[in-house]
């Protein structure tokens, strides 16, 4: 395989040009899913999509697909959605609620924990227990999991560092997007969309590009969403940057103070005193002091935060198309985030797509 000339896209880089290939070139692609993706921290899931004993979804990581459960105990679990048997995918809807998950080739049977509780013909086939031990085995969970606010996160990399240490300062920033209250977020959805993009421009957008804003959204100026008499006022910004992720963000009018800066951009007062109580004094001072305004934010490098909602951007099989992932909603604008204001979600219904239990 041909190997780019990295030396000369890093200087191009460093000199302020991004050489176009980069966005669709094969075997960078492949470095960057040697050497990026099957080591960095990847967002999956919220633990608000499963909250009863049983939900699950099913999410990738490049070509490996993920059974992301809460099982009969509580406790989240991420499973590879494949059978020891063979290979096959074991699960098949994207989400559902099952106690078991039974591989639709030879039925080989899971709990939700990833147990092995079911193995047809186990004595004539395999000699029982002697020939092939039952007992012990279980699908393989994710080399590494972890969770932030809720957020879970899995790492290909079974040696890779704490999640809090690949997050670094980068935590205090992405605590603006998922503590906006005591109760944290909630997420709906997903909502996908199918573009054909390189993964590094949705990453790009939330880290830095300030530039597009006049004009890719004008019309939240147009009809008034925005409290600024033109759009072209949106390019006045500032970048934070802080571990492997920045956030972008144009300031807030000079004068104000942390509740009218969150008023300005249209918080509405209990959200404001949600926010009061769940961030710490150095999170309300930026707001407030200096004029930093919740907007946007990347954690490198497939997930992205605003003040509507996450974004998550796995790439695709090759670097030419990637599937955009959105949907998520932040909790501050449901009646769970008030204090006061208690919300339990529905328990779902066990999924038809799976049984309940092993035959």
């Amino acid at each position: 395989m041909r190997q780019p000339d990295l030396a000369a896209v890093l200087s191009d880089v460093r000199s302020g040009l991004i050489p176009a290939h980069v966005y669709n070139d094969p075997e960078i692609f492949a470095l960057e899913r040697e050497r990026l993706f099957s080591q960095a921290w990847v967002f999956l899931a919220h633990e608000s999509e499963i909250p009863a004993p049983g939900d699950y979804v099913v999410r990738r990581v490049l070509a490996d697909s993920f059974i992301v459960a809460r099982d009969e105990g509580g406790e989240v679990r991420v499973l590879f959605n494949m059978c020891l048997h063979r290979g096959m995918q074991v699960c098949r809807a994207e989400m559902g609620n099952a106690s078991h998950f039974r591989c639709p080739y030879h039925a080989w049977t899971y709990r939700n924990d990833g147990r092995l509780v079911g193995l047809p013909f186990h004595a004539e086939a395999y000699g029982g227990e002697d020939g092939f031990a039952r007992q012990g085995q279980a699908l393989l969970a994710a080399p590494s999991m972890d969770r932030y606010n809720g957020l879970i996160f899995v790492s290909l990399d079974p040696g890779a560092p704490p999640l809090r240490e690949f997050l670094g300062d980068f935590a205090f920033y992405l605590d603006f997007y998922t503590r906006q209250s005591p109760a944290g977020v909630e997420l709906r959805g997903p909502q996908r969309w199918r573009i054909k993009a390189n993964w590094k421009i949705g990453a790009e957008n939330f880290a830095g590009d300030s530039y597009h804003t006049p004009h890719t959204h004008a019309s939240v100026v147009d009809i008034g969403l925005f409290r600024e008499p033109t759009a072209s006022k949106r390019k006045e910004g500032a970048l934070y940057t802080a571990g492997p992720g920045a956030g972008t963000t144009y300031k807030l009018p000079p004068g104000g103070d942390f509740a009218s800066g969150l008023s300005y951009v249209g918080y509405p007062d209990a959200m404001i005193g949600a926010m009061a109580k769940a961030w710490s004094a150095g999170q309300r001072a930026l707001v407030g002091d200096s004029g930093f305004m919740v907007s946007a934010a990347t954690l490198f490098p497939t997930s992205a935060s605003c003040t509507t909602g996450r974004r998550s951007t796995p790439p695709g099989p090759s670097s030419r198309s990637s599937r955009c992932a959105s949907g998520s909603r932040s909790a501050s604008g449901r009646p769970r985030c008030c204090p006061g204001s208690p919300w339990t979600p529905p328990r779902p219904r066990r999924s038809s797509a799976t049984p309940t239990r092993p035959t």
